[in-house]
């Protein structure tokens, strides 16, 4: 990428000004507070956008940083750039309201859509955060960021896989993750589905038997009081009740006339006894046996008729008692066979019960989201370590590339620079190796710019811009030129910016 031509409508303390730039090395002079640190974040904001901050932040960040001294809502640019053998034309709208971007091909006037990437597909897919850790330095600001080791580990792994850095493995490890943490939660409320069932499942399995036995002690009872051949309140009580004594009215009758012929006869031979004459003795006595007799055959047929009476009376009071024993009989086999129908209901669902369990052990899908959950445990294992192995091998590769750059600066003072884990770095000076933080300021930010130059190399499939802003502030002559000389020789456009005018006499030297 090449940036070609710059109009600056609105921003910061800069107001409709205009510049073009050529490819190679280029120095601008400046005064201080003359806008060179201005028109490095107009670069910038250009390039990635600018976004305005939320509450306290809205005080301190860029945007209001930058916000026009006159006229602040008129706050705007446009950047021109060739890319791929293209020319291209960038305008942002930076103000609150009427904020937008266009992105226009001005070779065949087709307008590109920012919102759907295009501008980072020609950026070639370079953050803010890692254009800001390589080729984009501000003052004081020499240090990488943290988002160049991650970079550099995603470019490592993605190298492997695809011979280019267009994955994403920090993604891709993130995507792991994601649905490693997804699937263990459905395999949590999975386990915890499964121990519901189980428990209701017991708890089921627990009212079964206890209505199984409930209905077994039932039949018990059922049988025994079959076998025993009666029910409560059956005949025996009912027999007992058909032999107390009866009212019978023609047994009643003969018991009376037999009483009135005792009487009678009683009571006429008393009478007779004081006023009949002897001679009629013999009548009376004939009277008298005539009653007594009649008295006891009446009482003796009162009592056939009540015996008769009674017995048949007793015959239908039996009969009686064997047909509500028999209804009880029926009722109890009755009770009896569906207490029984109940009962091996309950035992088949018993069974049934205890054939699911074997089943929920068996859970499929708990099975499925236990071997998913394995199978991204180890890709996610195994994906860490190929990053780690492979950032290893590209961290070689850096230290090559850094080393050269920085043995070129320094003219051969430090043959090498070894970069560790996070960016730690150390030199070494042909007999030791030592901490970058034992070393001058000066010594330490050209460390810092090797390694920024070397990831840029590693990481940029389109070469963007070098933007310096006051970066050479602590390099002596001799490294400055030496510096310069090397931005020189490479192929990519680098903008100095300078309050000095070190950087300026040595450009026009080279």
């Amino acid at each position: 990428m090449i940036i070609t031509d710059i109009y600056i409508k609105n921003f910061g303390m800069l107001s409709e000004k205009r510049m073009h730039f050529s490819e190679g090395l280029q120095v601008l002079c400046g005064e201080n507070e003359s806008g060179k640190s201005t028109l490095y974040a107009f670069i910038r904001a250009m390039l990635f956008g600018m976004e305005r901050g939320r509450g306290k932040a809205a005080a301190k960040d860029d945007f209001t940083r930058y916000e026009p001294w006159e006229n602040p809502g008129y706050y705007a640019g446009v950047l021109r750039f060739c890319c791929g053998g293209k020319k291209f034309r960038l305008e942002r709208d930076f103000s609150r309201y009427t904020k937008r971007t266009l992105l226009v091909c001005e070779d065949d006037g087709e307008e590109l859509s920012v919102e759907d990437g295009d501008l980072d597909m020609l950026l070639g897919g370079v953050t803010p955060a890692l254009y800001d850790s390589t080729v984009s330095i501000g003052q004081l600001a020499a240090a990488p960021g943290q988002e160049l080791s991650a970079a550099l580990e995603n470019y490592a792994a993605n190298l492997c896989e695809s011979g280019g850095g267009d994955l994403d493995v920090n993604g891709a490890l993130k995507c792991l993750k994601d649905r490693r943490r997804e699937t263990e939660k459905k395999l949590r409320a999975e386990e915890d589905s499964e121990e519901e069932k189980h428990r209701r499942i017991l708890q089921e399995r627990t009212y079964l038997e206890r209505d199984i036995k409930n209905l077994a002690d039932e039949i018990e009872e059922k049988n025994r009081r079959l076998a025993a051949g009666q029910a409560p309140g059956g005949p025996d009580e009912k027999l007992e009740a058909g032999e107390a004594w009866h009212y019978n009215l023609p047994a009643a009758m003969l018991f009376a006339a037999a009483v009135l012929c005792f009487v009678f006869g009683f009571f006429f031979r008393t009478v007779a006894a004081n006023e009949w004459s002897s001679a009629e003795a013999g009548s009376v006595v004939f009277v008298f046996t005539a009653l007594m007799l009649a008295g006891a055959g009446l009482l003796f047929a009162g009592a056939y008729v009540y015996i008769k009476d009674r017995r048949r009376m007793r015959i239908r009071e039996l009969e009686a008692a064997r047909e509500e024993e028999d209804v009880r009989i029926r009722h109890i086999l009755w009770e009896k066979e569906r207490a029984q129908a109940e009962m091996k209901e309950k035992e088949i669902r018993l069974v049934n019960l205890e054939d699911q369990c074997p089943e929920i052990e068996e859970n499929r899908e708990k099975s499925r989201l236990e071997a998913r959950l394995r199978a991204l445990r180890t890709a996610e294992e195994q994906l860490k370590l190929a990053a780690e192995e492979l950032g290893r091998q590209t961290a070689e590769s850096l230290n090559e590339k850094a080393s050269d750059i920085f043995a070129q600066i320094t003219d051969g003072r430090y043959s090498g620079l070894k970069i560790g884990e996070k960016l730690q770095v150390s030199v070494w000076d042909g007999s030791r190796n030592i901490p970058a933080e034992r070393l001058s300021r000066g010594t330490l930010e050209q460390i810092y710019f090797s390694v920024r130059m070397a990831a840029a190399e590693i990481l940029q499939e389109e070469p963007l811009p070098v933007i310096l802003d006051e970066t050479f502030a602590f390099y002596d002559e001799k490294r400055l030129e030496s510096a310069l000389k090397w931005l020189r020789g490479q192929k990519k456009q680098v903008i100095i910016l300078s309050c000095g005018k070190r950087e300026e006499e040595i450009a026009r030297r080279l």
